[in-house]
């Protein structure tokens, strides 16, 4: 039996990380598709020339497929450098914790990085800690043996050792009812692990990238590709190179010519990106090198083991790459500028901190490979003997699978075109693949020259085929249009597949004719990859395929077809709907579906009466993305199917429509014997919204099975109506959590005083998260009855249980701030406790609700006296009294350091309204202005954590230079520091002479304090 862990803790951090992360190349919203190889239909069928095997190719969206294949076992996700391997996952991983923080009952997600010297068991361990959970390996045996994590385990081909490869074979063998999703970058590296679903992540189509580019750069996503013209898959086919190219256009309007001049660009460009970044000017000149040699010696990794890298290595190790390269450069202070700027590195550049904290790693591999190959273009420019000697170029890099992509990037930026076809020659020796790769990744203008060699090679025709297509060059389409005409057809196949590969317009032609090929397998390789290349210039041919006499093919047509996504495909593919063959017909259902026109809606209608139940499935399926309401009468026939699974697809596709006209409809399936179904008929209902379905939903309250009384809480909060609420309390007593979790959220949406009661007894409920979701509803309602159960909350063993209990006073407080307010002082006792920040935020909206600081001062009953107008000798002597102050202050920093607070600066996260913010933030700054000592003390403390974070600073202009920096940013974005700032300004306009005499004294030992004076007298006179 599994430990009880905080689970919804550990979920919620994973949602909040993904939503605090900037990584520059997230993509989590382009659909990438996923190629799942298949056997054959019929396994007992021997294979002979007249009845061959074929594999089947289904495409799915990535996530849809990984749910859909991690089912039925582990999953391997392939896919090229930058495919967004790492990306799906961290998606993945979000959407399994919001679906585990709504629903309950569901795995755990947890992301484990391969590459990381540590034991699995440890990385998930580690995974827990990151939430401050305390997790020991024999609970996490229990949750394993348990079935409650699914492990997610992100870069097999980028394990640090044969050790760890053993390692996580024989832990995949142990654990094997808990489901893993794996990836790789190819399966040459590291292996499928035996595991029989493999999924490949796609290339992005002509249509998916141009989609990318417009959303990215919605006013300059056309000059770029009219710009780039039909070069865009060549360079950025990729989602990481596409977001790069983005940005490197947006900054610039320069368009690289390679993947190798795009790192380039985007490496120079980094500094613009990160908006001027505090380094030094010596650390931006070098850091360009710092990398290099850093991904260099990386890669290069253990003498011992040549074929393995370093993916990481330890902050000591770094250090030393670092002293040693800064040493042969003559720098005195290597061991101190090696620190310095490693820190810049990780803070400002394409470093980061690895799974393990005392480890460092490039953010992605790509990035490592790039800067390594960098350095094997230094090595041949600068003719070492590694690089000009062919057998030791050939030893020490070509040799092995792990200097494959630097030596890609070396020859994308390589301008000698003797070395460069040297190169693949040398490479061509080796591997005829390894050198028919870098042929298509030299300079344009070189690679007639290197693709020629490839062509040249007296080899089989198939392999001829074979090696072409790995080119990937524009050079290789002439000579794999001569084999489309090859008499073999597994040849013009082959031929076909590569063309589609290289994705240029150029090939059409030559595919458009094998479109009309003798043999079925090279028409259905032409579609595909037609589709591949995604022009519509291609329809007209794809549409004779919708008559082709092969099923396969006709198949093939409506999937490539619906990939092209133009509505000219529609009149191909309503013929498909009344396909013989019932693969067929649903594959165009799809398509139709995936194009969305209503056009498509009289040939769908007619699968809705289709004999096989999955192809009326798909019906409704494409009729509800279509979402037009002249599809409801059909789906209502859908309604009463003899297949519960076909009723459950109509019923959510009649919520996707949501027209109150399928409610009658709807309200049939709440009746159905199927729990699926009916829990469908209330999702459906909910997303319709309409007040008529509030009887039948009354009813699914009571139903016998849990999932289906969820739903219908869930359906009756989307509603909204307060009709629903005596249903609602009668499911804060169900006898399952995630059951009076849904009650909780839908009483808060409905948002009425009458749930309170109900809510109240949440508080005391045993599972936490129906806890933070009773605090939650109380805080939407905001009624001051919610009080008192709130205060029990705020004090909750669970940490986001007290989160939701303090956000629903703080909404309570801006309505009811005098009902709120008496509980300040036991508010004020909490803020030492764990939580005491969060306490803290909310006393501050309290107060900036109440306008008053102290509830107990606030109820003092004291009347006012007349105070006398201060004489001009008190006046003088509190001016005297402040000089002092100011010139004891500035003393005591130049002798002494102060207490750093440079790191903590509190604000709210919760916007309650612009007028409270404004009123608490008003406060804060009339507090600082009341004081002028306070205001010298904030600005010192500033002073003082640049001076512990510029160890190096020597004289008053490279100090100077730092505060003038720190204090713009300030003035834009921290309008209390700039006051505290301008306050000080005004002490040294009202007693100048005593502040310079201050001044000099303070400065006699500290660069820093005459930098501060020579800032000061230089802020502008009008301090208004």
């Amino acid at each position: 039996m599994a430990t009880p862990v905080d689970f919804p803790k550990y979920l919620q951090s994973l949602v909040e990380s993904y939503k605090k992360q900037q990584h520059l190349y997230t993509l989590t919203d382009l659909q990438v598709e996923v190629r799942v190889e298949k056997p054959p239909e019929d396994s007992s069928e021997r294979p002979s020339p007249e009845n061959k095997s074929e594999t089947k190719i289904e495409r799915l969206e990535v996530l849809a497929g990984i749910r859909k294949y991690v089912q039925q076992g582990n999953v391997l996700l392939v896919g090229k450098p930058g495919s967004g391997k790492s990306t799906v996952l961290q998606r993945f991983r979000w959407e399994l914790a919001l679906e585990a923080l709504n629903e309950g009952d569901r795995p755990i997600p947890v992301l484990v990085q391969l590459r990381s010297d540590r034991s699995i068991l440890e990385a998930i361990r580690a995974e827990f800690r990151q939430a401050k959970l305390k997790v020991s390996e024999e609970e996490v045996d229990d949750l394993l043996l348990d079935g409650r994590l699914l492990l997610l385990l992100d870069g097999v081909n980028e394990m640090p050792s044969q050790q760890r490869r053993q390692e996580l074979q024989l832990f995949r063998d142990e654990n094997s009812d808990t489901p893993m999703i794996f990836t790789t970058r190819d399966l040459a590296l590291g292996g499928s692990l035996g595991i029989e679903k493999k999924l490949e992540m796609c290339g992005l189509t002509q249509l998916q990238m141009r989609e990318f580019v417009h959303k990215h750069l919605p006013q300059h996503g056309d000059s770029l590709l009219r710009q780039l013209g039909d070069r865009l898959r060549e360079i950025a086919e990729t989602p990481l190179l596409l977001e790069m190219m983005c940005k490197v256009f947006k900054n610039s309007g320069k368009i690289p010519q390679s993947k190798g001049e795009l790192f380039q660009e985007f490496d120079r460009q980094y500094d613009e990106f990160k908006r001027g970044a505090l380094v030094s000017d010596d650390f931006r000149r070098f850091k360009s090198e710092v990398l290099q040699q850093l991904a260099f010696v990386m890669l290069q990794g253990d003498s011992q083991r040549p074929t393995d890298g370093w993916v990481a290595i330890s902050r000591d190790r770094a250090e030393e790459i670092l002293e040693c390269w800064l040493r042969d450069r003559g720098v005195l202070d290597a061991p101190t500028k090696a620190k310095e700027w490693l820190e810049d590195l990780l803070e400002h550049h394409l470093l980061q901190v690895a799974a393990k904290p005392e480890e460092i790693e490039f953010h992605h591999q790509l990035f490592q490979e790039y800067y390594a190959g960098r350095a094997l273009l230094k090595l041949l420019v600068e003719r070492h003997i590694d690089a000009m000697d062919d057998q030791r170029l050939q030893h020490f890099y070509l040799n092995y699978f792990k200097w494959t992509e630097p030596l890609a990037f070396m020859l994308s930026l390589l301008r000698d075109k003797v070395q460069a076809v040297r190169v693949v020659r040398l490479a061509l020796e080796v591997d005829l693949m390894l050198g028919a790769r870098l042929a298509g990744e030299v300079q344009r203008e070189f690679q007639q020259r290197t693709v020629g060699l490839v062509d040249g090679l007296d080899v089989p025709r198939w392999l001829k085929v074979e090696l072409l297509g790995e080119a990937r060059s524009d050079e290789a389409i002439l000579g794999l249009l001569k084999l489309v005409k090859y008499s073999e057809s597994d040849v013009r196949r082959s031929a076909a597949s590569a063309l589609g590969k290289i994705g240029n317009e150029k090939a059409i032609p030559g595919l458009l004719k094998l479109v009309e090929d003798s043999e079925s397998d090279v028409r259905k390789s032409a579609a595909d990859a037609l589709g591949n290349i995604g022009d519509e210039k291609a329809i007209p041919g794809l549409l004779k395929l919708v008559e082709d006499s092969e099923s396969d093919v006709r198949r093939s047509a409506a999937d490539v077809l619906g990939k092209i996504g133009n509505k000219k495909a529609i009149p191909g593919l309503l013929k498909l709907v009344e396909d013989s063959e019932s693969d067929v017909r649903r594959s165009a259902a799809k398509e139709l579906g995936n194009i969305g026109d209503e056009k498509a809606i009289p040939g769908l209608l007619k699968l809705v009466e289709d004999s096989e139940s999955f192809v009326r499935t798909m019906a409704a399926d494409a009729l509800g993305k279509i979402g037009d309401e002249k599809a409801i009468p059909g789906l209502l026939k859908l309604v009463e199917d003899s297949k519960s699974y076909v009723r459950w697809g109509a019923a959510d596709a009649l919520g996707k429509i949501g027209d109150e006209k399928a409610i009658p409809g709807l309200l049939k399936l709440v009746k159905y014997s199927e729990s699926d179904v009916r829990r469908s008929a209330a999702d459906a209902l909910g997303n319709i919204g309409n007040k008529k379905a509030i009887p039948g939903l009354l009813k699914l309250v009571e139903d016998s099975e849990s999932d289906v009384r969820r739903s219908a809480a869930d359906a009756l909060g989307k509603i909204c109506d307060e009709k629903a609420i005596p249903g609602l309390l009668k499911l804060v007593e169900d006898s399952e959590s995630d059951v009076r979790r849904s009650a909780a959220s839908a009483l808060g949406k409905i948002c009425d005083e009458k749930a309170i009661p109900g809510l109240l007894k949440l508080v005391e409920d045993s599972e936490s998260y129906v806890r933070g979701g009773a605090a939650h509803a109380l805080g939407q309602i905001c009624d001051e009855k919610g009080i008192p159960g709130l205060l029990k909350l705020v004090e909750d063993s669970d940490y986001l249980v007290r989160w939701f209990a303090v956000y629903a006073l703080g909404n309570i407080a801006k309505q009811h701030a005098e009902k709120v307010a008496p509980h300040l002082p036991h508010l004020l006792t909490l803020i030492p406790s764990e939580s005491g920040k969060e306490f803290h935020r909310l006393i501050l909206v309290i107060q900036a609700a109440c306008k008053y600081y102290k509830y107990e001062i606030r109820q003092l009953s004291l009347a006012p006296h007349p105070a006398k107008p201060p004489q001009p000798n008190e006046i003088l002597a509190n001016i005297d009294e402040t000089t002092q102050q100011i010139y004891k202050t500035t003393k005591e920093m130049s002798d002494k350091p102060t207490q750093d607070f440079s790191n903590s600066t509190f604000h709210a996260p919760f916007n309650f309204g612009d007028n409270h913010g404004n009123q608490a933030q008003n406060i804060t700054i009339a507090a600082q202005q009341s004081s002028p000592e306070a205001a010298l003390n904030a600005v010192v403390q500033i002073i003082q954590a640049l001076e512990k974070k510029y160890t190096y600073v020597q004289d008053e202009q490279q100090a100077l230079n730092i505060i003038d920096a720190e204090f713009k940013e300030i003035k834009q974005q921290k309008p209390i520091e700039w006051q505290n700032l301008i306050s000080v300004k005004r002490l040294y306009n009202g007693g100048k002479k005593a502040a310079v005499k201050v001044g000099e004294h303070f400065t006699e030992s500290n660069p820093w304090g005459k930098g501060l004076v020579a800032f000061i007298e230089g802020v502008s006179e009008d301090v208004n």
